[in-house]
């Protein structure tokens, strides 16, 4: 029997021990996933990502195989908001399936399923009202989506709000939504006419997002945001695309994992999946947005935000400047 290493990460506003993910590290994978899929909405999350690995990697690095699996477990249970449990894939594959798709349920409520054939499950969900909450206003605009010729008719969502505006950078515009826990915040960066959004995203580094955003380099402006409600729903295997940014032995026979068993293991797979709805609360896992449908009114005349895709959006824990989500939104709601 094998032991298999599976993360699930609940998102919980008292995160700030549980700060994994790499700044630099969120920025490759951002720009390697939106290389491989240049015509497609990405979404990831880099936390739930370095989690994941985090828990493989703490068991290849202690000393003597009883204290590491001792302190694997502990960590494991205290840090990641995840545990172990004994997968036996060789030799009864449907019992570890079951298995493993009962214990994702559990540890999300059921709001996220995932496959089950996996060495290494990384899936996350989030739920955050807005500070202010959005009025939907169906305007019957069609969005289009690029590469091809389909447009999609979709609400969207006005709001008149207090935003920052970056004095720079001038290829781009950045608005932030806040949410109702003070500490978590929505990045929406919208490119300019005519700069290309790979160009943007190529040019992007951990650097320049800490500076568009720090607090003296930004103008308070009152706006009326016109954002769509969208869906966005990924799954990766993440092989590939670690390999390229350099984590090779994970995946090769030079993995050491005896931290986690007494066998010679190595991760024959790892998929990572994340769901992300955006409506007129906020942002939740699954579902539909619902609520009433009217249009705001307003005395005062706001600079207009519009929101059209494509465009890019992060979630970030402000107070330590970790990125919880990356997004690239091409399609506003997932085919049928």
């Amino acid at each position: 029997m094998q032991r298999t290493c599976l993360a699930v990460n609940k998102m919980n506003p008292d995160i700030e021990p549980v700060i994994l993910a790499n700044p630099e590290f969120s920025i490759d994978l951002l720009k390697e996933l939106c290389k491989a899929k240049p015509l497609q909405n990405v979404l990831f999350s880099p936390l739930s990502i370095s989690s994941a690995l985090g828990l493989v990697l703490l068991g290849a690095k202690n000393d003597t195989l009883e204290q590491m699996k001792k302190d694997f477990l502990d960590e494991c249970e205290e840090w990641c908001f995840g545990s172990l449990r004994n997968a036996d894939f060789k030799t009864n594959p449907d019992a570890a399936r079951e298995q493993i798709n009962a214990w994702v349920k559990t540890k999300t409520d059921g709001d996220v399923s995932e496959d089950t054939s996996l060495a290494l499950i990384s899936t996350i969900y989030f739920k955050q009202n807005w500070a202010k909450q959005f009025e939907i206003k169906h305007t019957g605009k069609d969005w289009p989506v690029m590469g091809k010729e389909d447009k999609i008719p979709l609400g969207t969502i006005p709001h008149r709000h207090h935003v920052d505006y970056p004095k720079f950078p001038p290829e781009a515009r950045i608005l932030e939504i806040p949410y109702e826990y003070k500490h978590l915040s929505m990045f929406v960066i919208l490119p300019n006419e005519g700069t290309d959004l790979q160009k943007l995203i190529d040019s992007i580094t951990y650097e320049k997002i800490l500076v568009w955003t720090q607090p003296d380099n930004m103008i308070p402006t009152e706006v009326t945001v016109e954002m769509p409600m969208f869906t966005l729903q990924e799954k990766y295997d993440l092989e590939e695309t670690l390999n390229l940014l350099g984590i090779k032995d994970l995946f090769s026979d030079k993995c050491d994992l005896s931290g986690m068993a007494p066998d010679k293991l190595k991760l024959s797979k790892m998929v990572h999946k994340s769901v992300v709805n955006v409506d007129e609360n906020g942002t939740g896992a699954v579902g539909g947005s619902g609520g009433v449908v009217q249009t705001l009114q307003s005395k005062q005349n706001y600079e207009p935000f519009i929101v059209e895709p494509p465009f890019l959006f992060f979630i970030r824990h402000n107070s330590t400047k970790s990125i919880l989500f990356w997004g690239r939104v091409i399609t506003p709601k997932p085919e049928n």
